[in-house]
């Protein structure tokens, strides 16, 4: 193994794209520190540079290559350096990468990820290889102890894959099938996150409502919900990555009922014009989406509505775009995201005619950014004087005197934070403030 003992190689691992990439990487950072290799932030002190990867749509795929060739020009001075390139890009694109990027030395896929010290030790001694197989080799349902990030929250993920088949998405191809984790698998990791003094998880998949229907017959979601709720030191559970055709009036009451469940909502809609949602297959209408937003905030007092929107879809008319806009402005979201459509090979929607142009969806999403904007400025604004609870999870690096924080209103790493002033707050405590003041998308507060 280049004359090096195991022990004391050093591997950097850098996760890019959603929260499920996340998981896979602590997942992988697990087994390897549990064969005996040491991890460290600082790639120029690594003997291994692992990258694992978002191939998900182009903005994600430039990152993930701009990355590799990062990576590359670290090797290039110092080439006893190997690298390995894992997740959905090197899922979606392993001969590509094989073939033209030489300097790679090792790829593996995302139902591989259990192979990770198989695939460090070969690399090593000099092979190079590629394990890429089927996605679902990985079914989601073995556990094991993550090696997670010093922060008080963590990301639980309750299913891979996908059978929905949005027309827009490639998900399916990469990470295949819709594959539950058994509940108790998912309880035994919430236990072992609790017990590294995690106390908020967020759930996480492609389709967090369906859970369960694979392997169970029916959607376990609230079940689910309940039986973590009973760990007795995680006090915040989140849900993320809900589907607005498969809410139940029994997940909806879970969420309302539930102390530990916080009253926030992530419901990604895409859109809301009835065209548009058919040719995407989303399998609602606006109709519904209007009758289920009616009925989750009537139901969940002090609920937090996230939602994220495409624009750009082929054969998206200015009028689609209007009654978007128009929909927006009247539902008032608490938080939302857009993007601009990406047109990915092996969709359905890639062949779709009337394909817009990249200055047609950038100033869509401009105008649609800004129509939110001014909502979200409009309710920091009318939270001054209030208070809330809130989980402190890092020292401010921009400012002196601060802490970053989160009430249920704010999911990490995707929304705002709360900028907590004082001086003796502790990492991963709950503190009651009051906010004095907002700084754009981020609140700012002072503890009661």
């Amino acid at each position: 193994m280049n004359k090096r003992k195991e022990s004391k190689i050093k591997v950097s691992l850098t996760n890019l794209g959603c929260p499920k990439n996340e998981v896979d990487g602590e997942s992988m950072a697990s087994l390897l520190c549990a064969k005996g290799y040491q991890m460290t932030e600082e790639k120029e002190r690594a003997d291994v540079l692992i990258l694992n990867t978002c191939g998900f749509i182009d903005s994600a795929k430039e990152e993930s290559i701009d990355e590799i060739f990062n990576l590359i020009s670290m090797k290039n001075k110092d080439e006893k350096k190997k690298i390995i390139v894992s997740g959905c890009l090197a899922q979606r694109y392993p001969e590509e990468l094989w073939k033209n990027i030489p300097e790679i030395d090792g790829l593996l896929g995302i139902g591989d990820i259990f192979e990770i010290n198989k695939l460090c030790s070969s690399i090593l001694e000099g092979k190079r290889l590629c394990l890429v197989s089927s996605p679902e080799k990985n079914n989601g349902r073995r556990t094991i102890k993550r090696k997670v990030q010093n922060r008080p929250y963590a990301y639980i993920k309750i299913a891979d894959g996908c059978d929905n088949h949005c027309s827009y998405c490639a998900i399916p191809s990469i990470r295949g099938k819709f594959r539950s984790k058994r509940t108790e698998g998912i309880l035994k990791e919430a236990r072992q996150l609790v017990d590294y003094g995690v106390k908020e998880i967020n759930l996480v998949a492609q389709d967090t409502t369906l859970y369960g229907t694979d392997i169970y017959g029916e959607k376990k979601l609230p079940q689910l919900l309940y039986l973590l709720s009973e760990i007795p030191k995680l006090r915040w559970i989140r849900l993320l990555y809900t589907h607005p055709a498969h809410f139940s009036d029994e997940l909806i009451e879970q969420v309302a009922s539930n102390p530990k469940v916080c009253k926030y909502v992530d419901l990604p809609l895409q859109h809301i014009c009835d065209e548009i949602l058919t040719q995407m297959n989303r399998r609602v209408k606006r109709r519904d989406v209007e009758q289920l937003i009616f009925k989750l905030r009537e139901r969940i007092p002090g609920l937090t509505l996230r939602t994220s929107l495409i624009v750009g879809f082929p054969g998206e008319k200015k009028k689609h775009f209007e009654e978007l806009v128009e929909f927006v402005e009247e539902t008032r979201f608490d938080k939302l995201g857009a993007f601009p459509y990406s047109r990915e090979e092996e969709t359905p929607a890639y062949n779709f005619k009337s394909q817009p142009s990249s200055k047609l969806k950038h100033r869509r999403l401009d105008q649609l950014m800004l129509a939110q904007q001014k909502i979200v400025f409009e309710e920091n604004k009318s939270k001054i004087g209030k208070t809330f609870t809130v989980l402190i999870e890092a020292k401010s690096k921009e400012r002196n005197g601060y802490f970053l924080g989160r009430s249920q209103a704010e999911a990490p790493e995707v929304d705002g934070v709360i900028l907590v002033k004082g001086n003796n707050l502790k990492i991963g405590e709950f503190v009651k403030v009051r906010i004095v003041d907002y700084c754009g998308y981020d609140l700012v507060a002072k503890v009661v």
